[in-house]
């Protein structure tokens, strides 16, 4: 299983992942932020080919709309994202992966993070309903709010992820970019 970082950290230690995705300037991927569709168009312009693209937004037409693009890899999470029925029907249909991050909820108190906790297990059944990617992190955007794969795992399993299936859109994702064998689910290059 990989994480997915919103930092680059300078002493990594061991926490049973197979590797990571660092969603910086200097990683591996690249965190695009909009507020509206014309926005995300307009900044997805200028990203480069040859790397994972994330979106962070709040507005679930921003959503939406990253959803439909050809170049957008993941949805990230976040406290303020809101996805509806249909975009996470339309990130099936289009194979864009959803992430479900345990950031958020380290930084959260009290009646937002009840509120969040229903909206997870909500994103959760529709995720399960359409068979849609996703992928589980720790969403970590400093030192402190890393965790080890286990507490990811046993944290998601608890409302209802299917471990396995998160692990497996992960891999994929990381290596349609990154294993110079894959050329697409089922092929690869044997030598």
């Amino acid at each position: 299983m990989y994480d997915f970082l919103r930092f680059f950290p300078e002493n990594l230690p061991d926490l049973g992942f197979k590797g990571y995705v660092f969603l910086t300037e200097k990683g591996c991927g690249v965190v695009v932020r909009a507020s509206t569709p014309r926005e995300l168009r307009e900044k997805l312009k200028n990203v480069r080919e040859d790397v994972i693209v994330a979106v962070e937004a709040k507005n679930p037409e921003v959503c939406r709309e990253a959803v439909m693009r050809k170049k957008v890899d993941i949805i990230l999470d976040s406290v303020e994202r809101e996805l509806d029925y249909a975009t996470i029907k339309l990130a099936a249909e289009k194979d864009v992966a959803i992430e479900l991050g345990l950031s958020k909820f380290l930084k959260t108190r009290g009646a937002l993070r009840v509120k969040l906790f229903e909206q997870l297990m909500d994103e959760i059944f529709v995720i399960k309903k359409f068979r849609a990617p996703f992928i589980i992190s720790s969403a970590a955007e400093n030192f402190w709010e890393l965790r080890s794969r286990k507490q990811i795992e046993n944290f998601f399993s608890f409302f209802g992820c299917n471990v396995k299936d998160a692990r497996s859109y992960a891999e994929r994702l990381v290596r349609r970019y990154y294993d110079p064998n894959y050329i697409m689910d089922g092929f690869e290059v044997l030598e």
